[in-house]
C-alpha cells in the first residue's frame, strides 16, 4: 500500500511538473508583433513640382529606414497629363515600398457642403470607384488595391459600390461590421494626428497606451502635405520611431491583407 501510494505522488508529482512547464512556456512565448499600417492622405499634383514637397521626404525616409507605407491619391489628379507627376508616382510605386490607393475623385473645398460619397446612387458611385481606377490603369500601369473617402462620410450605397467594383479588396477606416461590403475593412482605432493635420508625440504616445498597444495591427491617419513646418515633420518622426522602438513591424494594406488570408 505504502509503495502503491508513493508511486502515485511520483507520477502527479510529474504531471504538475509537465503541466507547470507548459504553462511557463505559454507564457514565455513570444507574440506576434503589431502592424502598422501607415495611411497617408491626399497625393495630388502641385504647381512646380511633381508633388508637395513633404511626400518626398515620408517616401526618403520609409525607404532608408526599410519600412512600408500608403499613400492615397485624389484621383482628379490623373486626368490631366502631366508626366513629372505619374513617373513619380511610378518610381515610387516600382519600389515596392509604398502602396497607392483611391482616395476618391474629387479634391473637396471648404465650399463644398456635402462629400463625394454622402450622396448619389449605388450606380453613381460604382461609375466613380471605375472611372479612378481606370485612370490609374492608364495613366500609372496598375490599379488601386484600397479606398479611403477623401473628407467624406459614406452610405449603403458606397458599401453596395465597393462590393461590385473588383479591384478594391480593402477599405481603409471602413465599419468595424459591414452591411453590404463583404472584402477586408480595416476600421479606425487612432490616428497620427491629433488634432487633424498636427502629428502630436506626447497625444499619440497618451492615446497610443490607452487604446492602441493591445490592437493586433493599426492603421494611422495623416496627411503629409500639411507637414511643413519642421514642428510636425519632427512628430511625424518622434511617432515612427516610438513604433519601431516598441518592435512594431511596418505592411502596406495589401501585404497584410494577404498575411492574414494566406493562414
Amino acid at each position: 500500500m505504502q509503495n502503491q501510494m508513493l508511486c502515485f505522488l511520483a507520477i502527479a508529482g510529474l504531471f504538475l511538473s509537465s503541466s507547470n512547464a507548459r504553462v511557463a512556456a505559454s507564457e514565455s512565448a513570444p507574440t506576434k508583433p503589431q502592424v502598422i499600417i501607415l495611411k497617408l492622405d491626399d497625393v495630388k499634383q502641385v504647381k512646380g513640382a511633381p508633388v508637395h514637397r513633404s511626400w518626398q521626404r515620408v517616401a526618403d525616409y520609409i525607404e532608408a529606414n526599410h519600412l512600408k507605407a500608403s499613400f492615397g491619391i485624389i484621383c482628379s489628379s490623373l486626368e490631366k497629363d502631366n508626366a513629372a507627376y505619374f513617373n513619380w508616382i511610378k518610381t515610387i510605386n516600382e519600389k515596392g515600398l509604398i502602396e497607392f490607393w483611391l482616395h476618391g475623385y474629387r479634391d473637396r473645398a471648404t465650399t463644398d457642403k456635402t462629400g463625394e460619397f454622402e450622396q448619389g446612387t449605388f450606380e453613381e458611385q460604382k461609375a466613380v470607384f471605375e472611372k479612378c481606377e481606370r485612370l490609374a490603369k492608364e495613366k500609372l500601369g496598375f490599379t488601386l488595391p484600397a479606398f479611403g473617402p477623401h473628407w467624406s462620410g459614406t452610405t449603403d450605397a458606397t458599401e453596395r459600390a465597393l462590393d461590385a467594383v473588383p479591384e478594391i479588396k480593402i477599405w481603409l477606416y471602413g465599419p468595424k461590421t459591414p452591411k453590404f461590403y463583404k472584402k477586408a475593412s480595416f476600421e479606425r482605432v487612432m490616428a497620427l494626428e491629433n488634432p487633424t493635420f498636427l502629428p502630436d508625440f506626447e497625444k499619440f504616445k497618451a492615446i497610443y497606451e490607452r487604446v492602441g498597444a493591445r490592437e493586433k495591427f493599426l492603421v494611422l491617419q495623416g496627411h503629409p502635405p500639411n507637414w511643413w513646418q519642421e514642428e510636425r515633420w519632427n512628430g511625424f518622426f518622434q511617432i515612427v520611431e516610438f513604433l519601431k522602438a516598441k518592435g512594431c513591424v511596418f505592411m502596406t494594406p495589401s501585404e497584410y491583407l494577404q498575411s492574414i488570408t494566406a493562414k
